[in-house]
């Protein structure tokens, strides 16, 4: 079976380095770590030359972790990573929720390297710190889809759902993994509480179109997969659904 077709919905709405919370630096740097991310999206090079100016002059970890962030935006996403890891490891374990987002972090620089078991690594370290991290448990159920291991993508799922009941990316994401499982009724059970929640949610809508095309109803998986373009433009889902659409056409459905 194919990989979850969810990961591009994912990887649309996590930016690397931003979906997850920043951490909650002392207050006393608070404002030389805004003005170092704040760097990150117009120059992620100046931002790296800041960080690490920063960190000589006894920025401590807040300039570390604006440095790795650095790397990664600027193409040195294994030594971003590296860097990510490094700092939760050295955090006491008061701040273990915020040593979990930064393993989060560091799990999704290494998907961006093409490295999943060692995404795989961090998001475990993250999970053992805060098992009730929802998004680490969704970047894990996503690292575990992308490998073929829907069982394990769904034990996570499961869990986030209960956590965050009114997250219709997760139902989305489960629909997908049941649809890899051939368990069309409970991929469409799922499809039904992500739109319950979000008419319009682009996941959902795609998931609902692989039914429906399942099922024979080619007209409403054509209006699911036109909806996706049309409220998600220009990206990679919608992408997908347009690819979709052109299979239809050429197999003159």
């Amino acid at each position: 079976m194919p990989p979850l077709v969810l990961r591009v919905v994912f990887w649309c709405i996590a930016t690397i380095g931003l979906a997850v919370a920043a951490p909650a630096w002392s207050l006393d740097n608070q404002a030389q770590y805004q003005a170092c991310m704040g760097l990150l999206d117009r120059d992620p090079a100046g931002a790296l030359d800041s960080a690490i100016e920063w960190e000589r002059q006894g920025g401590g970890d807040a300039a570390r972790h604006c440095k790795a962030l650095a790397l990664i935006r600027t193409g040195e996403v294994e030594d971003g990573a590296l860097e990510l890891e490094r700092i939760a490891e050295t955090l006491p374990q008061i701040k273990a929720p915020m040593a979990a987002s930064l393993f989060a972090q560091a799990g999704q620089a290494w998907i961006r390297a093409g490295k999943p078991q060692r995404a795989l690594y961090a998001q475990d370290q993250g999970l053992k710190l805060n098992p009730r991290d929802v998004a680490l448990l969704v970047d894990r159920a996503m690292n575990y889809g992308n490998s073929g291991m829907y069982f394990e993508a769904l034990d996570d799922l499961n869990a986030a759902s209960e956590l965050a009941p009114d997250d219709p990316d997760i139902y989305a994401f489960r629909a997908a993994a049941y649809r890899q499982l051939e368990s069309a009724d409970l991929a469409e059970e799922n499809v039904t509480l992500a739109l319950k929640i979000s008419p319009s949610h682009p996941g959902a809508l795609l998931e609902r179109g692989y039914l429906r095309r399942a099922k024979g109803d080619i007209e409403g998986a054509r209006s699911d997969w036109l909806t996706v373009i049309q409220v998600t433009p220009g990206t990679e889902i919608a992408n997908e659904a347009q690819k979709n659409l052109e299979k239809l056409d050429i197999k003159g459905e």
